[in-house]
C-alpha cells in the first residue's frame, strides 16, 4: 500500500503522525486533478494589435448606475456611436435565482450583425467563489470556456461563445461580485466580425469595473460557540446540530446544508448535499491517534459510506493565527451496500496550543454536481478560516 506524505503548514510531529496513520488506514493512489475540466481551461488571451491610446481615442467613457443602485454602478469604454438600450431591462425585484439583465448598449446599425454590451445580475443564496459560480453557470448552459483568468476569488475574466437567435457570438466577460449579487458583464461580437472587432472588445472589457462594490460576505452568517472555548462561523441557511456539552475535553458539532433538512433522518444518504462535522479534542487528556481515526471511520460507516481514492491535499492560507498547524486532505467516498451518487470526504486536522480540531466535510462530488460541491466547499473553507480558540486568554495565553 502506497503512503502519501505532504508538507504541513507548520512543524508538528503529532499532526504529521496523525496524517501518516490516516493515510495508511485507507486505499490511496496518486492524487487526481481537482475537477479536470477546471484545470484544463486555457488561459485567457490578451493579445491585441491596437494600442490602448488608439482605442481610447475612438471610444467614450460611460458611467451608469443601473436600477439607481450604487452597488451596481459601473464604468466602461465603448466605441463611439454605441446606443443605450432601454428595452428588456428588468427591475430589481424581477425575481431571485435567475440571471437578469439590468443594462445594455448596442453598436450602430450596419449590414453585419450588431455587437452588444450587457450587464446582468443574479442573487446569491449560498457561499461560492466567483470562478466556481462562473464554471457552474457554463456547465448549466452547456457553454465551453475558451479562456479564463482568475484575478481574485471575487473577480474573473473569461471568453466563450454563445448563440443569440441561432447566430454565434464570441463573448468577452467580466464576472465579479457586489454584496449578495454576482455581476456578469458581457461584450458580444458576431463570429463574422470577431477578427475585425477583437481588439475593441478586449480593450473595452479591460476598462470595465464596478465603482462601489459591496465587499461584505454574500449571505447572512451565524457564529457557534463551544461554550467560551472555541467558535466558528457558518451560513444562516445551514442547520446546526450540537449535543449538550457535558465534558469540555471533547466537544462535537455538525452543520448541515439546508436542503438536507428535507430528509426525515439527516444521517441517511438520501438527498445528502453537504455536512460538516467538527470535533474538538483537548490535549490535556492525551490523543490516541488510532482511536481518532476509528471515530472518523465509524462516522462514515453510520452513513453507509466507505473511504475510497485519495484525491488531493488542499492548502488554506487564511487560518486563524491561533492555529499553529493545519492540513486538509480529500478523498472519494463510496457506498457500502449499493451504488450511490459520487461523494467526497474532506478531512481537516488543525492544532492549537491546547487542542486539536478535526473538521470533516461530506459533500456530493464535483463530478456529480459541481454547483452544490462548490457551495459546500466554500462553506467548509469559510468555517475553517473562522475556526479557532475564542480568544488568546481562553486557549493559548502565556503560561498555559
Amino acid at each position: 500500500m502506497k503512503k502519501v506524505f505532504m508538507t504541513i503548514r507548520t512543524g508538528s510531529n503529532i499532526l504529521t503522525l496523525f496524517i501518516s496513520l490516516l493515510l495508511s488506514f485507507f486505499v490511496v493512489v496518486s492524487p487526481a486533478d481537482a475537477f479536470t475540466g477546471k484545470s484544463k481551461i486555457p488561459p485567457l488571451s490578451t493579445e491585441v494589435h491596437t494600442s490602448k491610446e488608439n482605442f481610447e481615442s475612438k471610444s467614450d467613457l460611460i458611467k451608469i448606475m443601473p436600477l439607481d443602485d450604487k452597488s451596481l454602478s459601473y464604468h466602461i469604454r465603448l466605441p463611439k456611436g454605441w446606443v443605450k438600450l432601454d428595452n428588456d431591462i428588468v427591475s430589481s425585484n424581477a425575481g431571485t435565482g435567475i440571471l437578469r439583465q439590468i443594462s445594455g448598449y448596442t453598436s450602430p446599425p450596419r449590414i453585419e450583425p450588431r455587437s452588444l454590451f450587457r450587464v446582468s445580475i443574479i442573487d446569491l443564496d449560498s457561499l461560492v467563489t466567483v470562478d466556481d459560480w462562473f464554471i457552474s453557470y457554463m456547465l448549466e448552459m452547456g457553454f465551453s470556456i475558451e479562456g479564463m483568468k482568475i484575478k481574485s476569488p471575487r473577480l474573473v475574466n473569461a471568453q466563450y461563445t454563445v448563440f443569440e437567435n441561432g447566430e454565434p457570438y464570441v463573448v468577452r466577460a467580466v464576472i465579479t461580485i457586489s454584496g449578495a449579487r454576482i455581476v456578469l458583464a458581457e461584450y458580444l461580437v458576431h463570429d463574422s466580425m470577431y477578427q475585425a472587432e477583437k481588439d475593441e472588445q478586449i480593450w473595452a472589457m479591460a476598462a470595465f469595473a464596478l465603482d462601489s462594490p459591496v465587499n461584505r460576505i454574500a449571505i447572512p452568517m451565524k457564529t457557534f460557540n463551544f461554550v467560551d472555548i472555541a467558535k466558528f462561523d457558518y451560513p444562516a441557511n445551514w442547520a446546526i446540530q450540537s449535543p449538550t456539552v457535558t465534558d469540555i475535553t471533547r466537544m462535537e458539532a455538525s452543520v448541515l446544508n439546508g436542503a438536507t433538512l428535507k430528509q426525515s433522518d439527516p444521517n441517511t444518504n438520501a438527498e445528502l448535499l453537504g455536512r460538516i462535522d467538527i470535533s474538538l479534542v483537548s490535549k490535556d487528556q492525551g490523543l490516541t491517534l488510532g482511536d481518532e481515526i476509528k471515530l472518523l471511520k465509524d462516522g462514515l460507516k453510520r452513513r453507509n459510506y466507505t473511504l475510497g481514492r485519495y484525491i488531493e491535499n488542499v492548502e488554506e492560507k487564511d487560518i486563524s493565527p491561533l492555529i499553529s498547524s493545519s492540513r486538509i486532505d480529500v478523498y472519494e467516498v463510496e457506498g457500502v451496500s449499493k451504488k450511490l451518487a459520487g461523494y467526497e470526504y474532506w478531512v481537516g486536522v488543525l492544532e492549537s496550543r491546547s487542542r486539536y480540531y478535526l473538521v470533516r466535510l461530506t459533500t456530493v462530488s464535483r463530478a456529480e454536481n459541481f454547483k452544490v460541491w462548490a457551495q459546500n466547499v466554500e462553506t467548509y473553507k469559510v468555517l475553517l478560516r473562522s475556526l479557532g480558540p475564542a480568544s488568546i486568554a481562553t486557549d493559548d495565553g502565556p503560561g498555559r
